[in-house]
């Protein structure tokens, strides 16, 4: 069966996450609709994602896939008719064809999130749902020196959801992470992973915030993970500026195709 990786954008504000839910609007429930239509004698499969985004967070660059029983011969109209049926908060912006066994998130060897923080005295009018407003004295130099002891295979069990985590294996290996100062009040913490689990990243970066705001003089991120216990870790921030950036895939060169667009 032909097999079809999406490329897709979407604002986290106009949705209640990614996964399909009853009754309420998703980003999986949007583009499956619209699928059926357009694909109404070509009936696309359900969506696989590489990664079920929570409410409010964002997606820059997410990949998503389908199969149909017949070939797709248009990669343009596709996507200015799915482009037309979804609505507000959510754009397909590249389409690729590839191999039968590809799964958006079981062939899925690396994903990246940026959380953006707005860091000034006074409040702006354009943060709201977009960025962590962070209004007191954060040593970012500080931050920053943290940030070599995530990297690396751990067992991040303090730095994610408890619940969701209890009898679970928490190892994950950090491939990179690093401080991105775009301005004096423009500050985004970029992270890349094999896996992350349930709020891995707000947590990760709430506490990196304690840190560098002092909370704790003799603790460090080292010693926080190695006390595996989410309670001796730092604030769950809000959704508001978490952006999904992109999924990598070793072995599908094809998925390259689809970020031949400008990300940040």
């Amino acid at each position: 069966m032909p097999n079809y990786a999406l490329l897709v954008e979407y604002d986290g504000t106009h949705f209640y996450g990614w996964q399909k839910q009853k009754n309420l609007p998703t980003v999986q429930s949007a583009i499956e609709s619209a699928l059926s239509i357009i694909l109404n004698k070509n009936p696309a499969s359900r969506l696989s994602v590489a990664g079920r985004t929570d409410t409010g967070v964002h997606g820059l660059g997410m990949v998503c896939n389908f199969k149909t029983e017949f070939p797709i011969p248009n990669f343009h109209k596709l996507l200015v008719s799915i482009n037309a049926l979804t609505p507000r908060g959510v754009s397909v912006k590249n389409v690729v064809e590839v191999p039968a066994e590809f799964h958006s998130r079981f062939s899925c060897t690396g994903r990246e999130y940026i959380y953006k923080i707005y860091y000034n005295k006074y409040e702006s009018s354009f943060t709201e749902g977009r960025a962590f407003w962070v209004k007191h004295h954060v040593d970012w130099d500080f931050v920053e020196m943290q940030l070599q002891g995530l990297i690396g295979e751990k067992d991040f069990r303090s730095l994610t959801k408890a619940k969701s985590m209890a009898g679970k294996r928490a190892v994950r290996e950090i491939f990179d992470i690093r401080l991105e100062r775009l301005t004096p009040d423009w500050i985004q913490i970029r992270i890349r992973a094999n896996g992350f689990m349930h709020n891995m990243v707000r947590i990760t970066v709430g506490t990196l915030l304690d840190i560098g705001k002092g909370r704790w003089n003799s603790r460090s991120i080292g010693s926080i993970l190695e006390e595996k216990n989410r309670s001796t870790a730092g604030m769950t921030l809000p959704p508001d500026g978490l952006y999904f950036v992109r999924a990598y895939y070793e072995d599908y060169p094809e998925i390259h195709e689809l970020y031949k667009i400008t990300l940040p």
